[in-house]
């Protein structure tokens, strides 16, 4: 009886690690694709003056992830793109990145 409860708190245990290791895989992955959004939409403006926030939709996509917001404030571009994980009680994690030009001095 002892034993079978030893077993089933490690196997919680185990979930658990397993859980916080996939939320931070997936946390570092919505970061990196929030950057290279931001990045590449704000080229879109700056050197076609295109649609960004359409751009930054399609980049997000390519990248695994999902736009859930994009901004364009004078020269610079705001996103914020949601990752899915494969963690029940924590469907996405999100990251937001801004990209724009830095003036030289």
């Amino acid at each position: 009886m002892v034993g079978m409860g030893l077993v089933a708190a490690a196997a919680v245990l185990l979930a658990m690690a397993a859980s916080v290791g996939n939320l931070m895989v997936c946390q570092a992955r919505a970061r990196s694709a929030a950057d290279l959004t931001a990045l590449s939409s704000a080229a879109v403006l700056w050197h076609t003056q295109g649609d960004a926030c359409a751009a930054a939709g399609t980049i997000a996509d390519r990248h695994g992830g999902r736009l859930t917001s994009c901004r364009v404030d004078g020269e610079d571009v705001v996103v914020t793109v949601a990752i899915p994980t494969r963690v029940p009680f924590a469907g996405e994690v999100s990251e937001r990145a801004a990209a724009g030009p830095v003036e030289c001095e």
